[in-house]
């Protein structure tokens, strides 16, 4: 019970962060009612977050939006018809190996080369809206399809909770995100992943199981928590499973509230951006630990800015 009100009321009260508390309960809902909670947030939502007008992007004209929208509701992932331009890759790549990393402690900053990546932990990741200020990942935002799939998959006027980048090593030792698993985070959620280095067996090639992204999950599999792949090959068949891979610039949509998985590091490592729209507000530790501040965009469209204010705002 203590914990209980830690989790719900405490901690949002310390942060003063409702969000939080609404974030949390979305989370019980969901495995409280397998699901149920998720599909009659989603129907209000259309009401309660309309959908807004978006710029037309020049990477993808409306009906090839509409398109990946089809697949993601029947499969749950789709590699992008469009990559990530060289120069982009090449800015926010530069960006990480001049820019000091952060892992399970945010207030040290770990300087990270391409020489020289220090062992011990698993991941390495960078602050949000350091990487927002890098001019790459603001053309992102502001003219990729990106808003606009997201928008059209969720029903309703999203919210872009994650702009997230981590560095993937060879670790000695069990990480969970290498096993199968499905995220509770919130109702509804899309991401994108963009593959800033060769993604491939060994360099953490991603696994998904293709047509489980209902978030009404058979009983056995009902709660977010990591699972035998053996059991979930038993029931949903091996060949629902797909390995993602794919050279630097490739860019796949995934609704992880299916079955998915990272693998390990063999050798080398993994560069990837992520970002992260949802239906609902998704605080991360980071904004827990100190308040991140938007950047100014000049010229963003206002559609765009009241979907991804959490991270950019319209400048002049």
């Amino acid at each position: 019970m203590m914990r209980a009100l830690q989790t719900f009321v405490g901690e949002p009260l310390r942060y003063r962060r409702f969000d939080l508390a609404w974030y949390r309960i979305s989370q019980l809902l969901h495995e409280r009612t397998n699901g149920g909670f998720d599909a009659l947030y989603m129907n209000a939502a259309k009401m309660l977050r309309p959908k807004v007008a978006l710029p037309a992007s020049p990477q993808m004209l409306a009906e090839e939006v509409a398109a990946v929208v089809e697949q993601l509701r029947r499969e749950g992932y789709m590699i992008l018809p469009v990559r990530l331009a060289a120069e982009d890759i090449d800015e926010i790549s530069n960006f990480a190996f001049t820019t000091p990393a952060i892992c399970s402690d945010l207030g040290k900053g770990i300087p990270i080369s391409r020489d020289n990546i220090p062992k011990g932990e698993p991941r390495y990741y960078w602050w949000m809206d350091q990487l927002t200020a890098v001019p790459a990942v603001q053309r992102i935002v502001a003219e990729g399809p990106y808003c606009a799939i997201a928008q059209e998959y969720l029903g309703c006027r999203p919210i872009l909770a994650h702009i997230t980048l981590f560095l993937d090593r060879p670790f000695e030792g069990k990480y969970e995100p290498y096993s199968y698993h499905y995220d509770n985070d919130g109702p509804g959620f899309l991401k994108f992943f963009f593959f800033l280095t060769e993604v491939d067996i060994g360099t953490g090639a991603h696994y998904f199981l293709a047509g489980t992204q209902s978030h009404t999950k058979p009983g056995p599999f009902a709660k977010a928590a990591i699972y035998d792949e053996g059991e979930l090959y038993r029931h949903y068949g091996r060949d629902k499973e797909v390995i993602v891979r794919g050279a630097a610039g490739t860019i796949l949509a995934e609704d992880t509230s299916g079955f998915h998985r990272g693998s390990i590091i063999e050798h080398s490592y993994r560069l990837l951006m992520q970002i992260q729209f949802s239906a609902i507000d998704v605080p991360t530790e980071q904004e827990l630990y100190r308040k991140l501040h938007p950047v100014s965009v000049p010229g963003l469209h206002p559609g765009i800015a009241s979907i991804a204010r959490k991270f950019v705002s319209a400048g002049r």
